[in-house]
């Protein structure tokens, strides 16, 4: 009589495994235009020793990038040149979160590439990037004065991503120099 009742669970699997599959290559992503939260308020030991460093008080004047990444992470060694080009433009400004790496794994990775780093922090334990929202190396946010993430990309920077980390880089008050 009532066979159809039997065939709703299925049904209902199928709409929702639909909804999920529209969702998954939906290629649309979320806008980071406006702040999207706060930069977390924690002290990270440096690289190389030295006082500690909070990404959410660095940036007073103007806003600052900081980088997470590692010395084991192929996409970092990609988007390292970027880096170093930003830390030209952007001098002093740049700054790095080393995840879930050794100090000496970091130190041979600047020597052989480069450091565009005003500061490095360490967070070995990856527990300072899970405050940050970290989503896997590398990633890229930039904190404005006040401590507001304002921009934040997940995953390897590319030339196309540039325009829009340079605008949240140049967005609030400047310092004088």
């Amino acid at each position: 009589m009532k066979r159809w009742i039997f065939a709703l669970p299925l049904v209902a699997l199928i709409g929702f495994g639909g909804l999920g599959l529209v969702q998954l290559f939906d290629g649309s992503k979320p806008s980071f235009d406006r702040p999207l939260r706060d930069a977390p308020d924690m002290a990270f030991a440096p690289l190389g020793g030295g006082a500690p460093i909070n990404f959410s008080t660095l940036g007073e004047e103007e806003p600052i990038l900081v980088n997470l990444w590692a010395s084991w992470c192929v996409p970092c060694i990609v988007e390292h040149p970027l880096l170093v080009e930003l830390s030209g433009q952007y001098p002093g400004r740049v700054h790095g979160l080393v995840f879930d790496d050794t100090e000496e794994n970091a130190e041979d990775f600047l020597a052989a590439r480069g450091n565009p780093f005003a500061s490095i922090a360490m967070d070995p334990t990856g527990q300072g990037a899970l405050a940050f929202g970290h989503l896997g190396v590398p990633e890229t946010f930039v904190i404005a004065p006040g401590g507001v993430i304002t921009f934040h990309h997940d995953g390897q920077l590319t030339r196309e991503d540039l325009p829009a980390l340079r605008a949240a880089m140049d967005a609030g008050p400047k310092s004088e120099s």
